[in-house]
């Protein structure tokens, strides 16, 4: 890596309380990582998956170890990175109701914050003595809910000029549900997400609890809260699969032979409205996929990727 060169972080608020729709004042967490000297070409946007905040994204890297840190990769490769707390994790504002916590609100939230970031980079007014990037591309990389709510957000405002997603697919997670469940119609589901989840849930949030691993490089930084109405929309299929075939940029497809999905040579059909789909199925990696050794080849793949969009 580079190491000679220069960077900035920025920690940032963003009030999205009209666009989240709780009721209650709400402010997204960011944290931005630019490199210094000269406009990037490439922003990376990510968001984590359920149970993890921003942290995913830049997980610390072991003496010995090949960089875990996705973050770190792509600053070094003289892009921009901005890393997202979705609501109710991490640093952003947490809904005293969790049950009203649906996707679809925190796509929004995403999509306010995003769209205030690009433009103050694309004009130079984000930072002092930053030079503006009117050229600057936006590129998605996002994991498993994160994934959905990248999905989301790009199917109903676009902004990105490709799409990573990572461990995720539109068939849910059948596993996971009952019969009563899967009798549900998709479009009944999804309106009504927040009231099933209160019937279907004797609770609206699990703390998440790392059990102790004998692996150096594990996600264990990153572990935030789980929020089950979110995570029913995840478990349940078909809900996202009108966004998905409604998204036109580019798609990566990134799974783990050993990832949640039981069908990932199936996932690409589900984005039609892409005529640029590619799949990559990670060996030897579950669903956290940055934990596995197979990171390596994952950062170079996405950053090459990224570069011809």
């Amino acid at each position: 890596m580079n190491s000679s060169l220069q960077t900035k972080r920025l920690a940032l608020q963003f009030d999205v309380t009209a666009a989240a729709g709780f009721g209650e004042p709400m402010q997204l967490a960011v944290e931005l990582l630019l490199p210094l000297g000269k406009a990037p070409a490439l922003l990376f946007v990510c968001i984590p998956g359920g149970g993890m905040n921003r942290r995913y994204f830049d997980l610390p890297t072991p003496e010995g170890e090949a960089e875990v840190s996705f973050a770190r990769t792509m600053l070094e490769k003289g892009h921009a990175v901005l890393l997202i707390d979705p609501i109710g994790v991490g640093d952003s504002s947490k809904p005293s109701d969790p049950y009203e916590l649906h996707p679809e609100r925190a796509a929004a939230a995403n999509a306010e914050a995003i769209s205030q970031i690009v433009e103050g980079l694309r004009a130079g007014t984000m930072m002092e003595n930053f030079p503006p990037a009117p050229d600057m591309r936006i590129v998605g990389a996002a994991h498993s809910y994160g994934a959905l709510l990248m999905v989301l957000h790009e199917a109903k405002t676009p902004i990105y000029d490709g799409v990573c997603l990572m461990g995720f697919h539109t068939c849910g997670l059948p596993v996971q549900i009952n019969e009563e469940d899967r009798a549900l119609d998709p479009l009944y589901a999804r309106e009504h997400l927040i009231d099933l989840s209160r019937k279907r849930f004797t609770m609206s949030t699990i703390t998440m609890t790392p059990s102790p691993s004998k692996r150096p490089v594990s996600a264990v930084s990153a572990t935030d809260v789980i929020y089950l109405t979110s995570s029913y929309m995840m478990m349940l299929p078909e809900l996202a699969t009108p966004d998905a075939a409604a998204i036109k940029t580019p798609v990566m497809l990134v799974l783990g032979d050993g990832d949640l999905h039981p069908d990932t040579h199936a996932t690409p059909a589900a984005y039609s409205g892409s005529s640029d789909v590619t799949l990559i199925v990670l060996s030897e990696t579950r669903h956290n996929h940055f934990v596995y050794p197979s990171r390596t080849y994952l950062f170079e793949r996405v950053a090459r990727w990224a570069a011809s969009l």
